[in-house]
């Protein structure tokens, strides 16, 4: 079989994402718009994470340096992306009636903005992660499955905590600290862990395939589950997501050849501009009365904006290419 880029995949994950925001097939079907939205697409943050798991972690193990430079890297992404979404922000009234702790926990844990959860997520994951394998070695993954079992409490097993006073007092406390329990204590540290534990292990499954498949049809009925049943407080968590994801990253890695960086970048940029683009497009449809065509029919939105992000995700690219010549001319006129 012929190996394809990582990289590839990270694009078409970062499409994925933009699915989740917008629903697409929901005027179509919206069972079939749940099962794509709220169950396929679920796999593109925790590919995300692994792929970080897996290239970054072990290197970080060695030398925590490799770790600090990520972070600032990621920090200085997610300042950047506030600033960005703050005149928004400010346009929704989304700062009245902020006082300094729901400050604090939409910078720290929440996202200022609905996608930017990511961020401080990825770092507060990949340090637990790192602090936890460095205390605990192997055993570390005993902590880090019990965390990702509370948030799945918190998350698409919801349901059963509201049916007992004691849990629902638990959780009414832990979402009084923050939104969802999908964040960087309960959902990141799994992954990026899984990710590690691929690139360490080096091990290649016979019959990954037909586990994917397996798996991917169990989390399905899970997510059905759970949806008809209204368990669901979000739905970003589920049991067969953990195995699914391991031996599809396993088969991913084994068949997955290359890289191409700024294809990279392309999908880091969609995944940071696709919810501005989606206001804009918004914007000048209810502009030129074309609301109902454009933004009500939800599949020709999706498309619309999948294009636009990924133009405008190119043009980035391109002008930062510009700079960089223009950078090393001069060093090499030198």
């Amino acid at each position: 079989m012929k190996k394809i880029n990582l990289d590839i995949v990270r694009f078409l994950a970062s499409l994925l994402i933009i699915a989740i925001h917008i629903s697409p097939f929901d005027q179509i079907s919206s069972e079939f718009d749940f099962f794509f939205t709220r169950i396929l697409c679920r796999i593109a943050v925790p590919l995300f994470l692994m792929i970080t798991g897996y290239f970054l972690l072990d290197k970080g193990l060695k030398d925590i340096n490799i770790l600090k430079s990520y972070s600032k890297k990621i920090l200085k992404i997610y300042i950047l992306c506030i600033i960005i979404y703050l005149p928004i922000n400010i346009y929704a009234h989304s700062y009245e009636n902020m006082n300094v702790v729901t400050f604090l926990k939409d910078i720290l844990i929440n996202g200022t903005f609905y996608h930017l959860w990511y961020f401080p997520a990825l770092i507060l994951g990949l340090w637990i992660t790192y602090f936890l394998i460095k205390k605990l070695g192997s055993k570390s993954i005993i902590i880090i499955s019990l965390l990702y079992i509370i948030g799945l409490f918190g998350d698409s097993y919801y349901g059963l905590v509201e049916m007992n006073n004691f849990t629902n007092y638990l959780y009414n406390g832990l979402f009084k600290i923050f939104d969802y329990t999908r964040n960087g204590i309960f959902y990141v540290p799994i992954f990026i862990y899984l990710g590690y534990l691929i690139k360490i292990k080096k091990k290649e499954y016979k019959y990954t395939l037909i586990y994917i498949i397996s798996l991917f049809i169990g989390m399905t009925l899970e997510g059905f589950l759970l949806h008809n049943l209204n368990f669901q407080r979000h739905d970003s968590m589920y049991i067969f997501l953990i195995p699914l994801m391991y031996f599809l990253f396993n088969y991913l890695i084994n068949h997955c050849k290359g890289k191409n960086k700024r294809l990279r970048n392309i999908a880091t940029e969609i995944y940071i501009f696709h919810p501005l683009i989606i206001v804009i497009v918004r914007f000048i449809s209810d502009l030129i009365n074309l609301e109902n065509i454009i933004v009500n029919n939800h599949l020709l939105f999706y498309i619309i904006v999948s294009i636009s992000s990924i133009i405008l995700a190119i043009t980035i690219e391109k002008v930062r290419g510009i700079f960089i010549v223009n950078e090393r001319v001069p060093k090499q006129i030198k």
